[in-house]
Parts: C-alpha cells; sequence; structure tokens
C-alpha cells in the first residue's frame, strides 16, 4: 500500500511538472512566503532582549517544526483539502464506488506544491537552529525527528477532523471552518507561556498546533522531561482516531447527489 501511494505521488508531481512555470512559481512561492514568517522573529527580537524567557533561536526552532509538518502534510495529504469539493460536487460518490478504503483513496490524492518547499525551508533550517542551540547530537536528533513524525501525523489529523464537517453542513459548495481554525493554529508560531489561559487550551487541545511545534521545543531546551515525548505521540495517536472516526461517521450522513 505505501509503495502505491508513493507511486500515486510521484504521478502528480509528473502531471504538475507539465506546467513547467506554474511549478516553479508554486515552489518559489512557498519558499518566500516561510522566509517573511521568519523575519517577524527577527524583527521581534531586534528590540526584545527574550519572549518569555525564549530565545530567538528557539523560536526559530519552532518555525521549522511547524513547516515540517505543515509541508509534509500538503505533499503527502493534501487530499483531505478536496474533501468539501468531493462532497458539494457528488464525486464523492466515485470514492465509495471503489473497493479501496476511503480514507486511503483521498490521503493519496493530489499533491501540493508549495509544501515540497515548506517542507525543505523546515528540513533544512531544523539542524542549523539544533546546532545553534546546542542540541545537534544524536539523542536530540532521533527525539527531534520522532517529534516531527508525531508532528505531522498530528497535524494531518486535525486537516482530516476539520474537513470532515463538512458531511454535516451545506454551505453551498464551499466550507470556512478548516482555514479558519488552521488560522487560529498558526498562533502556536510563538511560546504558550504569552497567551492567557483560555487561548493556551485552545492551542493545546481544541486546536493541537501547540503539541506539533512548541511542546517539541519545550522537550528538547529542557523546560519539559522527555517522558512528555510520549505525550506527543499519544496526542497524535489519540486525534488520528478521533478524525478516523469522524471522518466514517460522516460518510454515514453523506447524500450522493442522485438522491
Amino acid at each position: 500500500m505505501i509503495r502505491i501511494f508513493l507511486s500515486l505521488k510521484s504521478q502528480y508531481i509528473k502531471t504538475e511538472m507539465e506546467y513547467t512555470a506554474n511549478f516553479w512559481m508554486m515552489l518559489l512561492s512557498g519558499v518566500l512566503t516561510r522566509v517573511v514568517s521568519m523575519a517577524a522573529p527577527f524583527v521581534i527580537y531586534s528590540n526584545l532582549p527574550d519572549i518569555a524567557g525564549w530565545k530567538k533561536d528557539e523560536v526559530y526552532l519552532i518555525l521549522s517544526f511547524l513547516f515540517i509538518a505543515e509541508g509534509l502534510c500538503s505533499v503527502l495529504f493534501e487530499g483531505i483539502w478536496h474533501i468539501p469539493e468531493m462532497v458539494f460536487s457528488g464525486r464523492f460518490d466515485c470514492v465509495l464506488s471503489r473497493p479501496v478504503s476511503p480514507l486511503y483513496q483521498v490521503l493519496s490524492y493530489g499533491i501540493g506544491l508549495q509544501g515540497i518547499s515548506v517542507f525543505l525551508v523546515g528540513a533544512v533550517s531544523l539542524p542549523v537552529f539544533l546546532r545553534r542551540l546546542g542540541i545537534w547530537n544524536l539523542p536530540g536528533t532521533v527525539m527531534s525527528l520522532f517529534l516531527a513524525l508525531c508532528g505531522m501525523l498530528l497535524c494531518m489529523s486535525f486537516y482530516l477532523l476539520c474537513n470532515s464537517a463538512v458531511f454535516w453542513f451545506d454551505s453551498g459548495g464551499s466550507t470556512s471552518i478548516p482555514y479558519t481554525l488552521t488560522e487560529i493554529g498558526q498562533y502556536a508560531r510563538y511560546p504558550l507561556e504569552i497567551y492567557p489561559g483560555i487561548v493556551r487550551f485552545l492551542l493545546l487541545v481544541v486546536v493541537p498546533y501547540g503539541f506539533i511545534c512548541v511542546v517539541p521545543v519545550e522537550i528538547l531546551r529542557g523546560s519539559l522531561p522527555w517522558p512528555w515525548c510520549l505525550g506527543v505521540a499519544g496526542a497524535s495517536l489519540g486525534f488520528f482516531l478521533l478524525a478516523r472516526t469522524v471522518f466514517y461517521r460522516g460518510i454515514g450522513h453523506y447524500e450522493s447527489v442522485g438522491m
């Protein structure tokens, strides 16, 4: 199944590369938007010594984990964002008619070109800031890779959970719920200590971006003990099981356009 999944993704890349100018423009735009977003901490730290005790490189490490999770999800699981379109257009009928898991079909559908460059920005910046913080060693590297993979799973699960809500709503062909919630998650680009308690709860439990990028850095910098890695893994697995359950419950609510 994994071989077929990767084969499908390679075919999607080949299809996108048929339009060469668009392909490179999408890659370039992904790099530019992330580089610009990394300029914000530079401006802030040029005027402040620290943010709630966090160094500038630690904030950049938060961004690195976020970019890796978002980039991998865009490349590997872009089909999740097509769920509303499939439901409103009736193309979800085709998904249900094939003798393959509907979730597998959704996850393997399409590819986000910007995700390639977003992932590369995160993958390049992660070892740079690990080295600058003195965490560039075998335990720190292994722990970082493990936390990055957990973050990817959690990010994918959250996207699936948000987009599966479309099965219960009829908004005339579009829904803003997934985009609104992911925008709220972007507040986790900075240490959670700067936010009031209700916002911290929101970013850890409701919109769990804190577990994607902030908690991993807190573990690496020693603010949280290493067993918290199990907490990140548990949160990722829990959200995946919840998202999978909601997705299949949503299929039970789906009504074909022909009915």
